[in-house]
């Protein structure tokens, strides 16, 4: 069994500024900050010490020929050379898989551990990587048999020399941490981090995974910063879930939650309102009308503090899960259901996660020109305000590319464009030149005038 101790001085040499401990309780493992920390301090930094990509280069040191024939042929690959058109399963059990690349990636590094050919400095290190491999957690909330199933079906893919290298039971046992503990950013990757897979899970965190992200498919340092200013001796989390898929209701979060094998008992999950189902209040019109908490049947107005009828409640909650439903069917039928919503009577409010998804994915199209411009503007504001609503915060990791848009559709509108850039900044106050960079490339957008002020006004 792996020592306590000698995972807190791996941890310790990732960071000073942090500290494992354990909770004999339900707590368990966590971070805690040793000294105190200012919003936006890098915490740590660490590279992953396994990763996976589509590349699937990994995959190609270990697994038999008829396996990657068989997985790479043109009738098992999609045009564009990626996994849109495999089914399920066989998008997991594929060369080209992330996760199944990641896992030839533990068996190459096994590979190099034992093998008395290579300089014993390499050696070690890689014994230090499968140490912290082991280290992690394993949820025990996934099916033991179905990784197992998996772990058959992986083993009988290797080539000859892996499969006398490891066993179908310390595959099942690699799959577990895998699936506890991976991170990712794109169907394209996945990470496994060291420290970074030990800090506690809260929808109300932190801490915040703040790194520039570089071009799909590498993977480069990842850093977690303070997302407010924290004590000596405070728990340190992040989100699991992230914006906007953690913008939801409390019982869908717990819902996604139960694949790490907890529950969130965060201020947001059990007694903070729950912004995210708001409605439109009949006594002063404000959007602002919300469960008083997550597990409350009652709602009342955050603005004006009057309670609804119950028949208006009721139609509100009848009208919420008619366009989820519409929503689960395809994201295009819940737009067309939000229209219909509009036309026929405004219940939801734009805190609402269904209106909140739906703005999202406009967001995501990019900035319009012309006519469209002033309404994606208000779609940007009630982004930012919802996660605002939420997060209890102005600046959040999650508004970042919003003020950036803002900034950019605003450029007739000095002083409002500034506004937006210096929330910008704030936001990642620690990284001043990539702020600034981002800053120049959206003045050089503008006329010279408007740059030339806006350089002396920030520094740039």
């Amino acid at each position: 069994m792996f020592l306590f101790s000698q995972i807190q001085k791996y941890v310790a040499k990732t960071s000073n500024k942090v500290q494992l401990k354990v909770d004999d309780g339900e707590k368990g493992r966590f971070l805690q900050a040793s000294c105190a920390l200012k919003a936006g301090e890098v915490i740590l930094s660490e590279r992953p010490i396994f990763e996976g990509n589509t590349t699937g280069t990994r995959s190609q040191k270990v697994y038999c020929e008829a396996f990657l024939e068989k997985q790479l042929s043109p009738r098992n690959s999609s045009k564009g050379g990626g996994l849109e058109e495999l089914p399920e399963f066989e998008e997991c059990f594929h060369p080209r898989s992330p996760l199944i690349d990641c896992i030839a990636g533990v068996l190459l590094c096994k590979k190099r551990a034992k093998n008395e050919a290579l300089e014993q400095d390499t050696r070690e290190a890689a014994k230090i990587q499968l140490q912290k491999l082991c280290s992690l957690c394993r949820s025990t909330a996934q099916s033991e048999a179905n990784h197992r199933e998996c772990a058959e079906d992986l083993w009988g893919a290797l080539r000859k020399d892996f499969q006398e290298l490891t066993s179908i039971e310390e595959l099942t046992y690699i799959l577990q941490i895998l699936s506890s503990n991976r991170f990712g950013y794109s169907e394209q990757s996945m990470e496994l981090m060291f420290a970074g897979s030990m800090f506690e899970h809260s929808c109300l965190p932190n801490c915040f995974l703040g790194t520039w992200q570089t071009k799909d498919g590498e993977a480069g340092t990842q850093t977690y910063r303070a997302l407010r200013d924290i004590k000596a001796g405070e728990a340190l989390s992040i989100d699991y879930l992230n914006f906007p898929a953690g913008y939801c209701p409390a019982a869908a979060r717990a819902k996604a939650l139960q694949g790490w094998g907890f529950s969130c008992t965060c201020p947001r999950c059990v007694s903070l309102p729950e912004v995210e189902r708001s409605f439109v209040c009949p006594a002063c019109g404000e959007p602002q009308l919300c469960p008083s908490h997550p597990n409350s049947s009652g709602m009342g107005c955050l603005s004006c503090g009057k309670a609804p009828e119950a028949d208006y409640v009721a139609r509100c909650i009848d009208r919420e899960a008619k366009l989820a439903q519409a929503h689960s069917r395809s994201p295009a039928a819940d737009d067309d259901a939000l229209q219909a919503d509009d036309e026929e009577e405004s219940l939801l409010g734009f805190h609402h996660h269904l209106v909140f998804q739906a703005l999202w994915q406009e967001a995501e199209q990019g900035l319009p020109e012309g006519e469209d411009l002033p309404a994606f503007q208000q779609i940007l504001e009630a982004l930012i305000e919802s996660i605002s609503s939420v997060c209890r915060r102005k600046e959040h990791p999650a508004m970042l590319d919003f003020y950036h848009m803002a900034a950019l559709s605003t450029h007739e509108d000095l002083e409002v464009q500034k506004k937006y850039l210096e929330h910008e900044h704030c936001i990642l106050p620690g990284s001043r030149r990539r702020g600034n960079q981002r800053k120049s490339e959206a003045l050089g957008r503008f006329a010279f005038a408007v740059r030339t002020e806006s350089q002396a006004v920030y520094g740039l």
